[in-house]
């Protein structure tokens, strides 16, 4: 299975084992293979053991936790510009709210890899309403 394959069925099928320093899709997260720790934002070393080889698996649908808005944005970053704190099977992270209506509670799934501005490299998670209806 590749980074940008998901399962149709439901069932969590990690991908092979990956080196920590490899690109991997936004709507992935990342589990040790040497003490099953899981984390979401991309690190060379597990955050527990210093473990190098971890597999990837797909994050589906999580609840939005908490929500802010940030008026104050550097040049060329949208405001204001609403984050919110998501979990994911266990896995918090921060991420753009594609929709203005979204609210803790509300279920969120990926809604693709985003330039936070301009001539930035990085894709950003965003987040969106499952089926795009909050609530």
């Amino acid at each position: 299975m590749s980074d940008s394959d998901s399962s149709t069925d439901g069932v969590d099928r990690p991908d092979d084992g990956i080196a920590l320093d490899e690109p991997v899709a936004v709507d992935r997260a990342f589990r040790c293979a040497d003490c099953g720790r899981r984390w979401y934002y991309q690190r060379r070393r597990c955050p527990d053991c210093s473990g190098t080889d971890a597999t990837t698996y797909g994050l589906g649908t999580g609840e939005l936790v908490a929500v802010t808005r940030v008026e104050m944005t550097p040049p060329d970053v949208r405001s204001p510009n609403r984050l919110g704190l998501a979990s994911f099977d266990g896995v918090r992270l921060i991420a753009q709210l594609a929709d203005e209506a979204l609210s803790p509670g509300d279920a969120v799934a990926f809604a693709g890899a985003h330039r936070l501005r301009d001539g930035d490299e990085v894709l950003r998670p965003r987040l969106d309403a499952v089926d795009g209806d909050p609530g």
